[in-house]
């Protein structure tokens, strides 16, 4: 079955087809930080702008901490002055994304998806749909920022992320439990407003 969807971005300079969500475990494994990881986000980000007025990209996650080791997908805050996180969401799937039957998808943080091919390489988007200030948002950045300032926690955050592939590879909700006591050593480094 093919995964395309039939959205394509074209500039000059740059293609990029929207595709299905590549579910293949190859995307679940923890690989080194690749420079690629920006290229792509943005080339989504442009994709989007396009189809999607008044929305912000950030670049969050793994993917979005040079150096950092994690899973091979992009994952972005799309930050949204629309009052209907969901109508947003139906906005993204108008301009090819997807949605999944993830636990993620809630009211207060919708969710679509996509993958993208980039010189040969599948990568998987995850696109979490927000308003300014929310969790998704400030809470990503925030986490990011203690990752990029404390080598020592980044280190830490990829043993747990190593463990946590050990025990369960292809469950996000486990792989994420598996993380938790690492991650709340991380969020309390954050400073409070």
């Amino acid at each position: 079955m093919s995964r395309h969807t039939g959205f394509s971005y074209f500039t000059p300079e740059r293609h990029m087809e929207i595709e299905r969500f590549d579910e293949g475990l190859e995307h679940r494994n923890i690989v080194p930080y690749d420079p690629a990881y920006a290229e792509i986000f943005t080339k989504v980000q442009e994709y989007a702008r396009v189809r999607l007025a008044g929305v912000e990209f950030v670049h969050i996650g793994s993917t979005a901490v040079a150096g950092l080791r994690g899973k091979p997908m992009i994952d972005v805050a799309a930050i949204t002055a629309r009052e209907d996180l969901r109508e947003e969401q139906k906005a993204f799937e108008r301009a090819g994304f997807h949605r999944r039957s993830v636990w993620v998808d809630r009211d207060e943080k919708p969710y679509v998806c996509a993958s993208v091919l980039h010189d040969g390489r599948r990568f998987n988007i995850n696109i979490h749909i927000c308003h300014r200030g929310d969790p998704v948002h400030k809470d990503s950045v925030a986490f990011m920022d203690v990752l990029n300032r404390r080598p020592d926690l980044r280190r830490k955050y990829e043993e747990a992320k190593d463990r946590a592939h050990a025990v369960d590879p292809a469950n996000p909700q486990v792989y994420n439990r598996e993380k938790e006591t690492v991650i709340k050593e991380i969020e309390a480094q954050i400073p409070t407003q």
